[in-house]
């Protein structure tokens, strides 16, 4: 009786490519859901194996490491999301649709806010590098234009810093919770959906457009 060579298993480990993306794409999960309930640095790697029921030997497999698995969640996580940016520029105001979906991310994703502000500012880690690369960077590329594209503003430097300053205003409600909920009794609620993002949409451009129309003199 001949023997399949291609159907060798390799200590266990799964040998099929259909397998493994699934296996992968559990562990990516699991991490993702422990990440709305614990820091980074409480979970273990025996907690995302356990809550994808899958054996803790293939986080180390798979990935290399705990570290290395939410590189690849923080990957993840910035393709889905920059997947429905892509239609934007074709948008009649592409700038309150990227604060409206931006905001959605963020309310979408509480983890994910979780571990910027715990392991990401301030720091210098493969996380904080697979961050700056996955969101920082692309936005940096992709919101400028749009800036452009709808306040008619030719200077790209001048973009560029209220794309940043724009970015700032919709991450900080999220970044600065603590503060937001305790000092000033702002809750969630209201710095989500539609009107947050009209309000602040609409404080934006207006200082943007009025800082060209007249310059303030100091």
């Amino acid at each position: 009786m001949e023997l399949d060579t291609n159907k060798k298993s390799t200590r266990g480990r799964p040998v099929c490519e259909l397998k493994q993306a699934e296996q992968k794409a559990k562990l990516i999960l699991a991490a993702k859901l422990l990440l709305n309930d614990k820091s980074y640095s409480q979970i273990t790697i025996r907690d995302i194996a356990s809550e994808a029921n899958i054996n803790s030997a293939m986080i180390k497999y798979y990935f290399g490491g705990k570290e290395n698995l939410f590189v690849a969640l923080i990957q993840s996580i910035a393709d889905e999301q920059f997947s429905q940016f892509e239609d934007l520029p074709a948008q009649s105001k592409p700038v309150y649709q990227f604060i409206l979906r931006f905001g959605e991310v963020l309310q979408t994703h509480p983890g994910f806010v979780h571990l910027l502000s715990e392991e990401v500012l301030n720091k210098t880690t493969p996380l904080t590098e697979a961050f700056m690369a996955s969101f920082p960077a692309r936005v940096s590329k992709f919101l400028p234009p749009l800036i452009q594209q709808e306040a008619g503003i030719a200077d790209g430097v001048k973009a560029k810093l209220a794309a940043f300053q724009l970015i700032t205003l919709i991450v900080s409600p999220y970044i600065l919770k603590t503060l937001r909920q305790q000092a000033w009794q702002i809750d969630d609620t209201e710095i989500q959906g539609e009107r947050w993002a009209k309000d602040l949409y609409q404080h934006f451009i207006y200082g943007l457009k009025e800082s060209d129309i007249n310059e303030v003199e100091f």
